[in-house]
């Protein structure tokens, strides 16, 4: 027995030993840059054998709080970085040890194909939001929207527009450079998400900003795609054929038209030289290019909005879209990126497209005045658009104190136009007027433009120079032939008019900043920027005044030459101060802008002169990589449109014709925009928060006056010009103040079980003041006062979606959104009651299963519910079914054959309701009907990863309070 107590006593001795010899271990995490690296995994093993795992917290520390022994090692490792192996011996004392800041080296070296399981999605910059394409799953040769769909924050339109936090994605680039001169679809629809790291969201305020740090004016919402370090050197193919038919109902005058599709894609990556191709063939409606600016909603716009949100596919390769109309649609593009020497690298694009779109809509227009009326109109429009458009980047940097970038760019529109109308417009419930037209018009733009920036560092100093310049001139020729068919009504524009209209538009600025240090972490910079341009229009208006033969002669109340130019010269001073944690920046500014014009016909000339006074602003600061604060504010000026300005009255829309007003001013906004991002490594939460506030200055609203059906005879006598008025709304501009909007969007993301479950909730609110004015006149040409009516427009869109991931098995998504749209007039007699209350709601699931490993089957249905639409509209409460079945099959998967059928129950159409100041206009639009497509898909690609250089991974240096490591890398 004494044995027992002896050995109970040992026991006892070494486990009150062991106690004591306990202490707590911690560090801190960063790299190179010296910022924490929150959420790097950290494994202790100490020499008895035990081992424990913890992860770094926001700030990138960590804590053992109890460890044995004396001897322990440490393996850390963080996404984006190399591992390491860290050696420590303890000291006897038992004290707290607390390590000196361990720091990892990005990661330069690529592994060979592994399962990644538990990547740290996103990282948070100073401007840019970066998600790792590994966290979010999609099947092999997926294209690059698939992954878009997934992210939270980031919304894919059913016409493949991409807005993230509520704002459009203006412009795409591939590792950093253009690609097809910033077309966002080219990209998200065609690039392979297998050959891309990550994605970037970045607000850019352009070259100058991105090499001085000093940000100024309202940031564009791009996209940035980084490629794969092991795709770098091979190619990727894939063509794609498809052979189908409508299956409409059988109904008189319906005809099931043949549905066809050849698409063809082709990317080859050699280091820094890249080339891509691009082509498209087919009457589905897909469009690989888009032309024009997108915009990223704010400031413009009269309130009311979208009452409806659109319909149609929204899985992976869709072959149609939600367009309105039907298109034939043909394009072709190649885009090229290569490094000449070690100082040039070069980056442009071609494209080009040739399409038809057949439209058919309803439209009811409402003028709100003091002598209210409806206009229904019926449309069918074919429209055949071609563009070719050019871009070419030279970036020459000799050292590493200069940068030059030279830009000469080229496009051309063209277009042909076919339309049928029919209108009818009532006052007080009877006709006043009714009429067809038929019109025939082609036009024709080509456009010219060079801009360039430069920007010199001063050796050793931290003072930078930068100058910018661009150059811009465009010719547009067209020809309009409305013809006019009066059934009802006094008519009002002439019967037969043929309308040649020659403009030219040419700009040109230049713009200096200077930079000086004043401290270590303070600057303080100087800038000036010059623009001005000249625009000149010519259009002369014939009329048919004899039908055997027909002869026109020049109608000069319609005609019209008309020049103005307008100037502007910004000058400023910024501070900016740059610390670890955050950056600030304050500056002002003032403006003087000038806008004159001359109306040729009747030599009067008109003149504007402004001043404004400039503040700017903006503040960031990194709580840690994964939590940052963003406040912006700056003011911006934009001048009036040619159609805002020419005071010839515009006939060609008969029911309402348009007058500019010469002595406009331009537009002044004030914008103030917030943002919060944080990101949990720990569980994978997102939790975005953004605000945005513009208040416009001299805001350009619409005056809209109502003219009677027809005047007394005494007043036409005295004045015979009035009778092109009778029966019309005629559309002027005046300067006002009172415009503001404010919005504001929030987003939780919750992922659990390694992404495999996500649920993701968020929302839009907006609230605009707008202003808009009406008048009516009196048989006997008496003007009532003009009304001021404020449209008070809310806007609110939340959703909910649940998706479900589980790799090779199923992908799919439940959802369900809504949107309420309602404006309230101030006034609220008078037809000034034309309030708007348009609900919208939306429920349905989108996704693939993946069944006997090569089979694939695609759903995407959504239930609309729609309320508060005009009942003459005919809106339905649409279910659309889109669906189909794939099998990939060949070595490698290289073939896929796919049988789809889109919108099942036929019910997909497009309406909205638009209400701009006192105009409300609802619409309905013909879209591409059920049809079903056989299509095949074949698919080549080769890649291989740059070797790395012989002193990649190696181990790191560093030091504690117990005496020097030793390293190992992994």
């Amino acid at each position: 027995m004494k044995y027992l107590y002896l050995i109970l006593a040992l026991v006892c001795l070494n486990a009150f030993k062991a106690a004591a010899q306990e202490r707590s271990v911690s560090g801190t995490i960063i790299d190179s840059t010296k910022l924490s690296l929150p959420g790097s995994n950290i494994k202790l093993r100490n020499e008895l054998g035990d081992s424990s795992v913890t992860i770094a917290d926001v700030n990138g520390k960590f804590t053992f709080p109890s460890v044995k022994g004396s001897k322990i090692t440490l393996t850390i490792s963080s996404i984006g970085y190399e591992g390491l192996i860290r050696h420590y011996n303890l000291p006897a004392d038992n004290k707290p040890v607390v390590f000196d800041p361990i720091i990892l080296k990005s990661a330069t070296r690529q592994l060979g194909a592994v399962t990644i399981v538990g990547v740290n999605p996103v990282v948070f910059k100073e401007d840019t939001v970066q998600y790792s394409v590994s966290a979010y799953k999609v099947r092999e040769n997926a294209p690059i929207e698939d992954v878009l769909k997934k992210i939270p924050g980031v919304d894919v339109a059913t016409d493949g527009t991409v807005s993230s936090q509520g704002k459009q994605i203006t412009k795409v680039r591939v590792n950093g450079k253009d690609f097809f001169g910033g077309d966002v679809q080219s990209a998200t629809k065609n690039l392979p998400a297998d050959v891309i790291e990550s994605v970037q969201i970045i607000d850019d305020y352009g070259d100058q900003a991105n090499l001085t740090g000093v940000k100024t004016g309202e940031p564009d919402k791009i996209l940035n795609f980084t490629i794969r370090k092991d795709k770098n050197y091979g190619y990727f193919g894939q063509a794609t054929a498809g052979d189908g038919s409508d299956l409409l109902p059988k109904n008189p005058g319906v005809k099931n038209e043949n549905r066809y599709i050849g698409l063809v894609n082709f990317f080859k990556f050699k280091g820094d030289q890249q080339i891509s191709v691009l082509g498209n063939l087919n009457n589905t409606n897909v469009n690989t290019f888009s032309y024009g600016t997108p915009t990223s909603g704010g400031g413009s716009g009269f309130g009311g909005g979208r009452g409806g949100r659109g319909n149609a596919l929204r899985g992976s390769g869709s072959s149609t879209t939600n367009a309105s109309g039907i298109t034939n649609a043909r394009s072709i593009g190649v885009n090229f990126r290569d490094q000449w020497g070690k100082a040039l690298s070069v980056y442009g694009s071609y494209s080009f497209s040739n399409n038809s779109t057949y439209t058919n809509s309803t439209n009811k227009q409402t003028n709100s005045s003091s002598n209210p009326s409806v206009s229904n109109q019926t449309s069918q429009e074919t429209s055949r658009p071609t563009n070719h458009r050019f871009n070419f980047n030279f970036e020459y940097k000799p050292d590493t104190l200069n940068y030059l970038k030279v830009t000469p760019s080229f496009s051309y529109n063209g277009s042909d136009v076919t339309s049928f109308d029919n209108v009818i417009s009532t006052r007080n419930d009877t006709t006043n007027l009714a009429y067809t037209s038929n019109s025939v018009s082609n036009s024709t733009s080509p456009n010219f433009g060079l801009n360039g920036f430069y920007n010199h560092r001063f050796k050793g100093s931290r003072r930078n120079l930068n100058i910018g310049f661009n150059a811009n001139t465009s010719k547009t020729s067209a020809f309009d032939n409305p013809i006019y068919d009066y059934t009802s009504g006094e008519p009002t524009a002439p019967i037969n008019q043929v309308i040649y209209t020659n403009s030219r538009t040419n700009t040109y600025g230049v713009n200096f900043s200077y930079q000086e240090p004043l401290g270590k972490v303070s600057f303080l910079e100087l800038n000036y920027a010059f623009n001005h341009s000249y625009t000149s229009s010519d259009k002369e208006t014939d009329t048919l005044y004899n039908t055997a033969p027909d002869m026109y002669h020049r109608y000069d109340l319609l005609s019209n030459n008309y020049n103005y130019t307008f100037t502007t010269n910004r000058f400023g001073l910024n501070y900016r101060i740059v610390e670890k944690k955050y950056n600030l920046t304050l500056g002002i500014g003032g403006q003087p802008a000038k806008l004159d014009g001359v109306n040729l016909l009747n030599n009067v000339s008109t003149s504007v002169s402004t001043f404004n006074i400039i503040p700017a602003a903006s503040f960031n600061y990194n709580f840690s990589r994964s939590q940052s604060l963003r406040f912006n504010y700056n003011g911006s000026s934009s001048q009036p449109s040619f159609n805002q300005l020419q005071p010839v009255i515009d006939f060609s829309n008969a029911l309402y014709p348009v007058q500019g007003n010469p002595n406009l001013r331009p537009e002044f906004s004030n914008n103030v925009s917030l943002r919060y991002n944080m990101f949990s490594f720990q569980t994978g939460n997102i939790f975005l928060i953004g605000a945005n506030y513009t208040q416009t200055d001299h805001h350009i609203a619409q005056n809209v006056i109502t003219y009677p059906s027809r005047f007394d005879p005494a007043v036409l006598a005295a004045n015979p010009s009035l009778i092109n008025l009778q029966n019309t709304n005629l559309i002027q501009y005046l300067n006002t103040d009172g415009y503001y909007q404010a919005r504001a969007n929030v987003l939780y993301s919750k992922p659990w079980s390694e992404r495999k479950y996500t649920l993701i909730l968020g929302g839009q609110v907006s609230y605009t003041n707008n202003i808009g004015f009406a008048q009516s006149v009196t048989a006997l040409n008496v003007m009532t006062p003009i009304e001021k009516n404020i449209a008070k427009t809310l806007t609110i869109s939340p959703q909910v979606r649940f998706r479900v991931n589980v790799n090779d098995i199923i992908d799919a998504e439940l959802f369900s959104r809504m949107s309420i749209n309602k404006v309230n007039n101030s006034l609220t007699t008078n037809g000034f009651n034309e309030n708007t209350n348009i609900r919208t709601f939306d429920l349905g699931v989108n996704g693939k299963n993946y069944v006997w490993k090569d089979w694939t089957l695609s759903y995407d249905y959504t239930k609309t519910l729609n309320y508060g639409y005009s009942s003459d509209l005919k809106v339905k409460n649409p279910n659309i079914f889109n669906a189909y079945v794939e099998r990939r099959f060949l070595k490698d998967h290289r073939g896929t054959l796919r049988l789809a059928a889109y919108d099942l129950f036929n019910e997909n159409t497009g309406f909205s309701v638009v209400q701009n100041g006192s105009i409300k206009t609802e619409s309905n639009v013909n879209k591409l009907g059920r049809y079903f497509l056989l299509s095949f898909t074949f698919r080549l690609q080769k890649f291989s990863g740059k070797a790395p250089s012989a002193d990649q991974g190696r181990g790191m240096r560093g030091g504690d309070g117990g005496g020097r490591p030793r390293d190992e890398a992994f």
